[in-house]
């Protein structure tokens, strides 16, 4: 089974439709052009996260993008959300290891007020130290919902910092209690100004746009403000992984276990390697007819549920993750050896049937299918462009990932079976 490539070329492919330039002060601006509705997604990334951070102030990044939505010498705390409310639109932000991100959807009518609004905030953020203390507050409550109250969170934590230490990828972007309960204003003062300037950010605007108006707004609300050096706060990475076992006991109704490996930054020289390994995870757990669920829940009856996490666009060295819990009466070091043999099996059995396009279709369809969304669109976009990839990989992904053959998943399954992992289990509670 295949994709239509006219599902292909309406949905994915970018180059017939984006424009891309850069401001004197060196924002990048990137517009992409869909009409089938008529409203806008207008989103700026900056090139700030948790991978940025260091000991002492872990969290920061996020702090900051709570503290955006807390008034500018122009509006007052709260004003921005209200404004694009009451013109029918919906905003948001995220902070993720490499990025912080903030969006506004609205009517193609009220670009101009989003356009407006966000530049504002670029360089006229207020800092109220009783709105600092509020979100700080705030912010320490998502930890504990979100973090101190997820098993499986808390030893994805763990696990990071056994890898990474307080490094890179290693960093919660949630932050650490005792940091964020140690940072201040004028931490939080000093990232603003260093990382929240124009030739640090990107501005794409995806939807239905009169493309010289929006140029014209973009150089009227941006153009005036001056670039800066941005400085590296990064520490030296001195930090030996620990390849010891995680175990802990904690409030899940059955057991957990993850196996975590090392993986490679994503850079062009590794890419085949990387599609590979997506294209191999999502054959072991993409869905229904994936291995692990045929061999290892249906057929077998040795898991109740299985999972994989993996990022290949990865701008530091992150971590692929295998897990899942055992059926009662199988214990989790048996599920562990059953996850690893299907590795095994696949370097020694290869492929079945038409298991390779299938998983390939399913994969395709599932890339092709978000971009449905104008939203989606400009995500990926932004995914990429502020870890410093080309928006041009999702246009050459079909190409690459249908390059793949037998042999390059077989040598990803290789490396699975090679290379060390920590081995985290989590049992429920005494």
């Amino acid at each position: 089974m295949g994709i239509m490539p006219s599902l292909v070329e309406s949905n994915m492919s970018f180059s017939d439709r984006i424009e891309e330039y850069t401001l004197d002060n060196g924002l990048k601006v990137i517009l992409i052009e869909d009409n089938r509705s008529p409203t806008v997604v207008s989103s700026i990334w900056y090139k700030v996260g948790s991978s940025y951070e260091y000991k002492g102030i872990s969290g920061i990044s996020h702090v900051l993008e709570h503290m955006m939505f807390k008034g500018t010498k122009n509006t007052s705390p709260g004003e921005f959300s209200k404004k694009i409310k009451e013109v029918g639109g919906s905003e948001n932000a995220f902070t993720g290891r490499d990025f912080t991100g903030y969006y506004q959807k609205v009517h193609k009518d009220y670009l101009e007020l989003s356009l407006k609004l966000e530049s504002d905030r670029m360089t006229n953020l207020i800092f109220i130290e009783e709105e600092f203390k509020k979100e700080v507050d705030v912010v320490k409550e998502e930890r504990r919902l979100r973090t101190d109250d997820k098993p499986v969170s808390k030893v994805f934590e763990k696990i990071g910092l056994q890898a990474y230490g307080m490094n890179g990828y290693g960093i919660p972007i949630i932050g650490s209690m005792r940091d964020l309960d140690n940072i201040t204003i004028n931490d939080l003062k000093k990232w603003y100004t260093n990382f929240y300037t124009p030739n640090n950010a990107t501005l794409i605007l995806a939807g239905s746009f009169d493309s010289a108006n929006a140029k014209y707004l973009i150089k009227k609300y941006y153009g005036s403000y001056k670039g800066s050096k941005v400085l590296d706060y990064s520490q030296a990475d001195n930090h030996e992984t620990s390849f010891n076992p995680i175990s802990v006991e904690d409030k899940v109704s059955e057991p957990v276990i993850l196996l975590s490996f090392k993986s490679q930054s994503f850079s062009l020289n590794v890419k085949k390697k990387l599609y590979a390994m997506e294209i191999l995870l999502e054959l072991m757990d993409g869905g229904l007819s994936s291995r692990f669920t045929k061999n290892l829940i249906d057929n077998d009856r040795i898991a109740l549920n299985t999972f994989i996490s993996y990022d290949s666009y990865s701008r530091k060295s992150g971590l692929i993750t295998l897990g899942g819990s055992p059926r009662k009466g199988v214990s989790p070091e048996y599920l562990k050896t059953a996850l690893l043999n299907q590795f095994s099996e696949f370097i020694e059995g290869g492929l079945q049937g038409s298991e390779l396009s299938d998983t390939k279709s399913r994969l395709l369809a599932n890339k092709i299918y978000e971009f449905d969304s104008v939203f989606y669109q400009a995500m990926k976009v932004g995914m990429l462009e502020a870890k410093n990839f080309d928006w041009r990989l999702l246009d050459e992904y079909i190409n690459d990932i249908n390059s793949i053959t037998e042999d390059d998943l077989i040598d990803a399954a290789e490396i699975i079976i090679s290379s060390d992992y920590i081995y985290s289990l989590i049992e429920p509670t005494s």
